[in-house]
């Protein structure tokens, strides 16, 4: 059973990521000429507009949540392929952003469930970015793989969103996303380069370490 407390240290984490990672994507669209998500409210950071309630649902079942997709049309940039795949990494990028800003705030002198709580954030939005990656719709990877691999054709990912759902929930269920984002962690706390920090996450959520 998911331990409660470690829940609530990580679910303002998820809010922000989440929050962040979608609008990344949707305000990089509008730089690049596409206006389709900027209609739809979502060049913001009102969360409102980017959560999807079994995303954030799934939070307390599966360990990790998502967001609404951000609507993007490639048709509207000038050049697709290129500022489709930068409109896809904004995301991923904006959560290694708030890793790094995280890390440096961690410097500074704060109360126990502060660290727990920056630690809990940085950590999430760790395994936002990374698990992105991976090239399952409806996953940034799906958008941005086909970008970068020559003579590969982009194609709606939004096609394959439930059948992408149910190899997530699969990979989930047999240990394959633990192969990817265990050593994605190990890395991250080693990163903190300074023990006492992990060892405070997980006094104050009360996760054995």
């Amino acid at each position: 059973m998911i331990n409660l407390t470690f829940l609530l240290y990580l679910f303002p984490g998820l809010i922000i990521g989440l929050t962040f990672h979608e609008a990344a994507h949707a305000y990089s669209a509008l730089l690049l000429g596409d206006k389709t998500a900027y209609k739809m409210g979502r060049v913001s950071l009102d969360p409102l507009r980017h959560l999807s309630p079994l995303g954030t649902l799934a939070l307390f079942f599966l360990g990790f949540g998502w967001g609404k997709p951000v609507l993007i049309n490639v048709f509207n940039f000038e050049r697709p392929r290129r500022d489709y795949l930068l409109s896809s990494l904004a995301g991923p990028g904006a959560n290694l952003l708030i890793c790094l800003a995280i890390w440096l705030m961690l410097r500074l002198p704060m109360p126990d469930q502060v660290k727990a709580f920056l630690v809990g954030t940085y950590l999430i939005n760790g395994i936002l970015a990374v698990l992105n990656l991976i090239p399952i719709s409806p996953l940034d990877g799906s958008k941005i793989w086909p970008c970068i691999i020559p003579g590969m054709k982009i194609v709606n990912p939004s096609r394959f969103r439930m059948t992408g759902l149910i190899i997530l929930l699969l990979l989930i269920f047999t240990g394959g996303i633990a192969m990817v984002l265990d050593p994605v962690l190990g890395f991250m706390l080693d990163a903190l380069m300074d023990k006492s920090l992990v060892n405070t996450f997980y006094e104050v959520v009360k996760v054995k370490a």
